[in-house]
């Protein structure tokens, strides 16, 4: 939740000066170092372990297309829209991980958790209600659903990714394949890839693709301990840090409806994880 936070604000900062599709790619292929040096470090000191390569060899590609396609999708949101608009929305993913869990994985989903879910999906509402200056897209309420949506079947799909192939495995190989995707879209829009120009955009794209690489690292680790509907609403909260961020840095504010919806999306957000801790 801490480190996603403080990635999505470093994205936003750089994906105007890049553009949300490079940042996209090389947040993934940058932060591929992180969960390597840790897959190294296990294998130095106890092996890989018992992995199940056939579920990592059709369900990897599943996850890196869901991925890639969600990282597209929300940096774009980021470069263009409202950070916290964009983060609040996308941070519904939440919602979606949970009904997979609930109705592919079969985690069971209690009413307390199902009384969140409902406040979430009323912020979400209230949000799209007054999009703010500008048209609808200005806000970037069409990108943050999108990625809502994709970010949702990624993320619990990777509960089963890490339970055949560990938490360390199973994100260098989803994000590896996903940085190929994001790459393939980029190629098939006839884009280029542009590099940070400046010292500070170059350190700026480093930290947010080491904090944004932790934040997986840390959610399969969680995802190996503990189901998807008590992980995901925790993870998900990570819009706490990129709002408060977004307000003191880039003075962004939101309408009257917006700080409504976002309010409510994100009290819906903390109280299903401390519904599903309890």
């Amino acid at each position: 939740m801490l480190v996603w936070g403080v990635a999505d604000f470093l994205v936003r900062v750089v994906a105007v000066r890049i553009g949300s599709v490079s940042t996209a790619f090389f947040v993934q292929a940058i932060g591929l170092v992180v969960p390597g040096a840790a897959l190294a470090i296990l294998m130095m000191s106890s092996g890989l372990g018992d992995v199940d390569w056939v579920t990592v060899f059709w369900l990897a590609p599943l996850v890196a297309l869901l991925l890639g396609v969600a990282y597209a999708v929300y940096y774009t949101g980021l470069e263009r829209g409202s950070a916290s608009v964009v983060s609040s929305v996308a941070s519904a993913w939440l919602l979606v991980s949970v009904l997979v869990a609930a109705l592919a994985l079969s985690e069971s989903v209690s009413w307390q958790q199902g009384g969140m879910i409902a406040l979430v999906l009323a912020g979400i509402l209230t949000i799209g209600v007054q999009p703010g200056e500008g048209s609808r897209n200005s806000s970037g309420i069409g990108y943050g659903l999108a990625a809502m949506v994709f970010l949702g079947f990624a993320l619990a799909s990777w509960k089963p990714l890490t339970e055949a192939a560990g938490p360390f495995l199973a994100v260098l190989t989803a994000r590896a394949l996903a940085s190929i995707v994001t790459l393939g879209l980029i190629r098939a829009r006839s884009m280029a890839l542009i590099w940070p120009s400046t010292r500070f955009g170059v350190w700026v794209l480093v930290g947010a693709a080491s904090l944004d690489a932790a934040g997986f690292v840390t959610y399969n680790i969680a995802l190996d301990r503990a189901p998807v509907v008590v992980v995901a609403p925790l993870a998900a909260a990570h819009p706490l840090g990129t709002i408060l961020l977004a307000m003191l840095f880039l003075r962004e504010r939101a309408g009257r409806f917006q700080a409504i919806g976002i309010a409510l999306t994100l009290i819906g957000v903390v109280g299903l994880s401390v519904v599903s801790e309890s």
